[in-house]
């Protein structure tokens, strides 16, 4: 019995490392794709879609566990992505490779979701399932960390291609072991019709809601249309769901806040965590001057300490309330966030990786407790949806504030260069981004480009503080969802 609970948990962590690597590995590979299919205008599209595809399919995938069963659902979405990875490897034209990234990130939906309900299924203890939750950061940390140095050895080695054929072995071990380690559990009760109606109006919200953030750098008023027609079509989720048989969200889960209180959190600090990863590379690179390796590593501190945190969180749940290692880690995330805005342009590259240290222990401490609060914290019929709609917070925080923080350098970046003079142009801060680039830029109009620079990323970190304030606040004032009886 223990064997095969040992083999399920190393299945789902090979899931877990796959998309992980994902994450980091296309975008090692992007220049190679772009010089090679021709396809610099097209390129966000590439991230975006399969960002896209992962967002609306979350909670979706939950729902279609409890009527397929989570092993079979898991086993579908996993064969969704490895069967997409095939055909992105295949790929001659940027076309082709976006539709499959789309469906890469419908597979991610259910293959980084449905293996936190079998957690809850087969970790009952929730310290036991905190020490696994411990193991999957620690798999995905390890999957980003690695993702950068694989793609660039794939590349060198072979082609661009391989960094989606690695998929297929991958993808067919961790379905092969599920198979065979993982049975699930039968539940007696009358199988209900799927809320269609339900799924439709989310997903058309969510890409309405998703496409304003990213619609801000080009048009206010388009954002702003875009964001009122996805609030409008949530207002009309909400009563879709209120007169469904088996509604894809229950009004009960909705409004309880205790559980609800954790979401707006994790949502709130993936924001900052992807606005860290995201931008503290490209400070390292385009203000301190460093190059694309040290740019990279402002990123180790922080992997580190969030595989400590998350280790030393299982250890802390049997002494502690929830609630208190959540408000050591968001006073962790508050200390990581102030370092960046206090930060000056001569900052030393060593006060990043502090910044970043801070930054990991905060998220390793607040991610656990509140996960395993989220699925304790409902009746047993609930854990599933619970489970896959905190796990939609936590991808629409990154997805929506890297949108708005792309959008805030864009419009920063474009207000400073129309007034800058000396010949500077958007062009040229692009080229200072990028260690490579940057030494062909004349040297004499270094300080000002990257006082440019500096005041857009540190616009970006001051929007990071402001959540990691709210997180915090939210912390102290919500009360901790009660164990439901099982």
């Amino acid at each position: 019995m223990k064997r095969k609970l040992a083999m399920a948990t190393i299945a789902l962590l090979i899931a877990n490392f796959m998309g992980g690597l994902d994450a980091t590995i296309v975008n090692t590979a992007l220049p190679v794709i772009i010089s090679d299919l021709n396809g610099i205008r097209l390129v966000g599209w590439v991230s975006s879609v399969f960002l896209l595809g992962t967002a609306i399919t979350t909670v979706l995938w939950g729902r279609i566990g409890e009527t397929i069963g989570n092993k079979r659902a898991f086993q579908i979405s996993t064969f969704l992505f490895i069967g997409s990875s095939v055909i992105a490897g295949l790929s001659n034209s940027m076309v082709m490779l976006i539709v499959a990234r789309a469906v890469m990130g419908i597979g991610t939906g259910g293959m980084v979701s449905i293996p936190f309900i079998i957690y809850a299924d087969i970790y009952p203890n929730a310290a036991q399932r905190a020490r696994a939750l411990g193991w999957v950061t620690a798999s995905y940390t390890l999957s980003t960390v690695r993702g950068p140095i694989i793609g660039g050895w794939l590349v060198d080695q072979f082609t661009w291609h391989w960094i989606f054929f690695i998929n297929l072995p991958i993808g067919i071990i961790s379905m092969l072991l599920l198979q065979w380690a993982y049975q699930d559990t039968k539940r007696q009760r009358e199988r209900q019709a799927f809320d269609y109606a339900g799924a439709a109006v989310l997903a058309l919200a969510l890409i309405l809601l998703l496409f304003a953030g990213d619609a801000l750098a080009v048009s206010v008023l388009r954002a702003v249309l875009l964001l009122l027609a996805g609030i409008i079509l949530l207002a009309a989720f909400w009563h879709v769901e209120g007169r469904a048989t088996n509604p894809l969200i229950p009004h009960q889960l909705i409004t309880a806040w205790p559980v609800q209180a954790q979401n707006l959190i994790m949502f709130l600090i993936n924001g900052f965590f992807i606005g860290y990863s995201v931008y503290a590379p490209m400070w390292a690179q385009g203000i301190l001057g460093t190059n694309a390796t040290f740019g990279g590593l402002t990123q180790i501190a922080g992997s580190l300490m969030l595989l400590i945190g998350t280790r030393l969180t299982a250890h802390l749940m049997t002494k502690l309330g929830y609630k208190t290692i959540v408000l050591v880690g968001t006073t962790s995330l508050l200390i990581s966030a102030l370092a960046m805005v206090i930060a000056t342009k001569n900052a030393p590259y060593w006060w990043l990786l502090i910044s970043g240290a801070f930054e990991g222990f905060g998220m390793g401490l607040s991610f656990t407790p509140m996960q395993v609060s989220i699925q304790d914290g409902v009746e047993k019929e609930l854990v599933s949806v619970s489970t896959t709609f905190g796990l939609l917070f936590r991808t629409l925080g990154e997805t929506f504030l890297a949108s708005i923080f792309g959008a805030v350098l864009s419009l920063s970046t474009t207000r400073q260069v129309a007034t800058a003079g000396h010949g500077i142009t958007t062009n040229m801060i692009n080229h200072l981004s990028d260690s490579a680039t940057a030494k062909g830029l004349d040297p004499a109009l270094l300080p000002q480009l990257r006082t440019i620079l500096f005041n857009g990323i540190h616009t970006i970190m001051i929007i990071g503080l402001v959540l990691i304030i709210i997180a915090f606040l939210i912390n102290i004032r919500r009360r901790e969802p009660k164990p439901a009886a099982r």
